[in-house]
């Protein structure tokens, strides 16, 4: 390198340096991104740390006052002091505001008795097959021959529908009817398993308590209001335009568009979304800060392309642009963009400094104020971070980087710094990442914000005047998203790029950001940091990389056995202290033909909405051993969903031939992804580690011209652990059972999986005297229709002194064995409770 070179390297490393910390330092002077930080902050502590919201707004008046004294006198900390008020401010604004967030209706509703609400549809009806739910403003309430009038009460209406017409008629219901409804009042569902979704607090965040189940249509009368308010005026011009993008657009694309520029999310198909969601693109699905940032961007181009001034373009979109976020759905994103770009293009108009990180902080700030539950948001979260981070760090990453073609430093810039900011929160709320994801936001979101989108806007805006007009955009947008689809779907298939990652503490958290900029600060923006800060900054990222994918390392030795709340079926997961995985069934639902107008856009499944998300909470990578115990559909149902996103080194079920559609299919899906086959053979024992084996006892090979039934061949095991005893029975019945206590001499269980969800047929006397189980589990659904768990089972259970625990009431239960001692956990009643006392190994009866 010529001397000249070097000495211009030189300065332009000088200049990353100070850009950077002419950045850093220049924000401390931008109060409003400071003072947003802390606020947020002081929510996340307000939701942490409970005292009284007047202390904290005591804590924030004496912070403020503090601040104005320094600075009247010294000339400084006015920012210290502001931050700090703002951090006491938000702490006390959650508090106040979450003291209040309670539900207006009387104390002590009955969830069994039909009652009467009257009030006004605040959202239109959200139908999805025979389904239907929408949010209903009550205005009164009828229990019995007692009639209470309620203010700002919002609870969740849902029916099912009984025939086709009906779906044509609940489609014009519109925001502001009239409905008068017969419903019985329930709270909403709490997380019933680890890693699920917790729809009791989403809901509470927005003010609701209850959700009111109506038997059918017939128990809602609607009522058109006669003048309808710009809300429903909104709703219109949405189905509109939806309407017009089906006209204008193929049926294999028409969905799909629909959520792009609309974000109706619920018309992409299933399919679609999925892939998109595994390789972390799914963020072009939902109205984000790229589809307001391309939609002010066409629309300035058109109009000052047509002659329009600068000054009127910007305030012809800053009055467009609320009308374009509560078109979209509103959600945290629209807002957050169409904030900062209505105060980008004020500036414009008043010929003022223009400022991205200030902007950032009002938006944050205007959020935050009018709701706090907002900072829990996952779409705000991300919004917020991610938008941040490519304010601060795209400039100095682009001049680091070593090609020669600006253009290409600011994409691979802006993608980068994209993913490392949206990391954290994505392994941390969907334990999921995509390795894959780096490369292809680099190639499709230049494609699909540079082509396909303004393509479609143009599109929708000609097709508005006449349809034929759209046909160009339409088409090329058109061929252009099913060449991205023809692309991506078979690298979403391939699952060995898509990594799984236990959720990371707080701690963790703080410490990847307080890396993330050290890297940043040596590796874009400092000339005088050598060789050891840039070693050191990637051994400290690797690092805490490394402990996030392998968290349990150097943990406590524990065995770990849950049973999951899977509704009417049976799934166990079983984790050994040195990381084997055995899944024991898998739940399922039984199978009810429907008509097409009854099927949803995407069936319950539930493997992949219980077994796989617990899975994937927990860091699981590999299952090493499926059992089957029997063929049922409420115990295979969700092992559809497992063998396709978890390998499975060997499957062990029981010698009967599949003799179900559904359980064939998933022999040949195992098959397929490698896994080896095992019948166990009676008294046969699997050493899994030191201190925890397995002993199969069940189902004996049947003597001549005996037939099993399905129930009575289930795989039943015995797992050791630490001395503990373990008994997993499937479905047998007392037949199957009367045989093991013939054939072993079974010690004394500690923890008994009852059969057959509690079954009258299962779980005799002459069973509960042989093992004298001290604790039993019965996995059985809520409200199930074959009235399990049967009063005789209890009763029995009872009088052996067993402690029973149920997923219908305690929602997964989870048992932690350890050397000195074994807790169970459960996620609805009772928190953790120490069992016993330690137990020394001992495979003999317990006498």
């Amino acid at each position: 390198m010529e001397p000249s070179e070097r000495k211009h390297v030189s300065c332009c490393r000088i200049y990353d340096h100070f850009l950077i910390c002419h950045q850093m330092g220049d924000e401390m002077r931008r109060p409003l991104f400071w003072v947003a930080l802390a606020w947020a902050s002081g929510i996340g502590l307000g939701a942490k740390v409970p005292l009284s919201g007047w202390i904290w707004g005591l804590a924030a008046l004496i912070f403020l006052l503090l601040g104005i004294v320094f600075h009247y006198y010294r000339g400084r900390l006015l920012l210290l002091g502001l931050c700090l008020a703002a951090v006491a401010a938000g702490a006390a604004q959650f508090q106040w505001v979450d003291e209040g967030n309670r539900t207006g209706f009387p104390a002590g509703m009955p969830e069994d008795q039909v009652v009467t609400l009257r009030g006004e549809a605040a959202e239109p009806p959200e139908v999805d097959g025979d389904s239907v739910q929408f949010p209903v403003d009550v205005s009164a309430l009828t229990i019995g021959d007692r009639s209470f009038f309620v203010s700002e009460e919002t609870v969740v209406l849902r029916t099912r529908l009984q025939q086709p017409s009906e779906k044509e008629y609940i489609s014009r219901v519109r925001r502001g009817w009239r409905i008068q409804a017969e419903v019985r009042l329930k709270e909403p569902e709490k997380a019933r398993n680890p890693g699920a979704f917790n729809y009791r607090e989403y809901l509470s965040h927005r003010g609701i308590y209850w959700v009111a189940d109506a038997e059918s249509l017939h128990r809602i009368r609607f009522l058109p209001r006669g003048e309808e308010g710009w809300r429903s005026g909104i709703d219109r011009l949405r189905q509109f335009l939806g309407e017009k993008l089906e006209a204008v657009y193929p049926e294999q694309t028409a969905g799909l568009m629909r959520g792009m520029l609309l974000g109706e999310r619920s018309q992409v198909p299933a399919s679609v979304e999925r892939a998109f969601e595994v390789l972390g693109l799914v963020h072009l699905l939902a109205i984000s800060g790229l589809h307001v940032g391309v939609f002010v961007g066409c629309l300035y181009a058109v109009l000052t392309g047509v002659g329009v001034t600068r000054e009127k373009t910007a305030g012809t979109i800053i009055l467009l642009l609320p009308l374009y976020a509560l078109l979209t759905g509103a959600g945290a994103p629209v807002i957050r963009a169409s904030i900062m770009a209505g105060l980008g293009l004020t500036a414009v108009i008043l010929r003022r400094w223009k400022d991205g990180l200030s902007f950032w902080g009002a938006a944050g700030l205007a959020m935050l104020w009018w709701n706090p539950y907002r900072l829990f948001e996952v779409g705000f979260q991300l919004s917020f971070l991610v938008t941040g981070a490519l304010l601060i760090a795209v400039a100095p990453v682009s001049r680091a980087l070593p090609f020669p073609w600006r253009r290409l430093n600011q994409l691979i810039a802006v993608t980068g710094v994209a993913q490392a900011a949206s990391f954290p929160l994505l392994i941390y709320h969907f334990n999921e990442f995509s390795f894959l994801s780096w490369g292809l936001n680099v190639i499709v979101v230049p494609v699909v914000s540079l082509l396909v989108i303004p393509l479609s806007l143009g599109a929708l805006g000609l097709g508005v005047v006449h349809e034929g007009a759209a046909w160009l955009p339409a088409t090329l947008s058109s061929t252009l998203v099913r060449g991205l689809l023809d692309f991506l779907r078979p690298l979403a298939a391939q699952t060995g790029f898509h990594g799984v990652w236990p959720s990371p503490s707080g701690w963790w958290l703080a410490g990847y950001g307080s890396v993330a900029l050290y890297i940043l600060w040596v590796w874009a923006g400092s000339a005088q940091t050598g060789l050891r800060h840039r070693l050191l900054s990637l051994c400290l990222m690797i690092g805490l990389l490394f402990y996030a994918y392998h968290p349990d390392i150097g943990g406590k030795e524990e065995l770990r056995v849950t049973f999951l709340d899977v509704g009417q079926g049976d799934c166990t997961v079983i984790e050994t202290p040195r990381g084997k995985v055995i899944l024991v069934d898998g739940g399922g639902t039984l199978p009810f033909p429907k008509e097409d107008w009854q099927k949803k856009r995407e069936e319950y499944d539930v493997g992949e909405k219980v077994v796989v998300p617990f899975l994937k909470n927990r860091g699981i990578r590999h299952i090493d051993a499926l059992v089957i115990t029997h063929g049922d559909a409420d115990h295979i149902g969700g092992l559809k969903a497992v063998a396709e996103r978890f390998p499975v080194d060997r499957v062990i079920r029981n010698s009967l031939s599949p003799n179900t559609s559904t359980e064939k299919e998933l022999m040949h899906r195992l098959s397929d992804r490698g896994a080896d086959f095992h019948t166990p053979a009676v008294s046969g024992s699997w050493a899994l580690e030191p201190g925890v084996s397995l002993r199969f006892l069940h189902p004996a090979p049947a003597e001549e011209g005996e037939r099993i039934a399905p129930n009575d061949a289930s795989v039943v095991f015995l797992l050791t652990a630490y001395g503990r005893q373990i008994l997993m029975t499937g479905d047998i019945e007392e037949e199957a059972e009367k045989k093991i206590v013939r054939r072993w001499d079974l010690p004394r269980i500690d923890l008994l999986k009852a059969a057959h969800h509690g079954s009258d047929t299962s779980t005799g006397e002459p069973w509960l005297e042989e093992i004298r189980p001290r604790s039993t589990v019965i996995s059985v659904g809520r409200d199930n229709r074959f009235g399990h768990p049967a009063p005789e089972v209890l009763k029995r259970l009872r009088e052996h002194g067993t402690r029973i625990f149920r997923t219908d009431r305690h929602g997964a239960v989870t048992f932690r064995i350890e050397l000195d001692g074994w807790k169970v956990e459960t996620m609805l009643e009772g928190g953790e409770t120490r069992l016993s006392a330690p137990k020394l190994i001992d495979s003999h009866r317990d006498q």
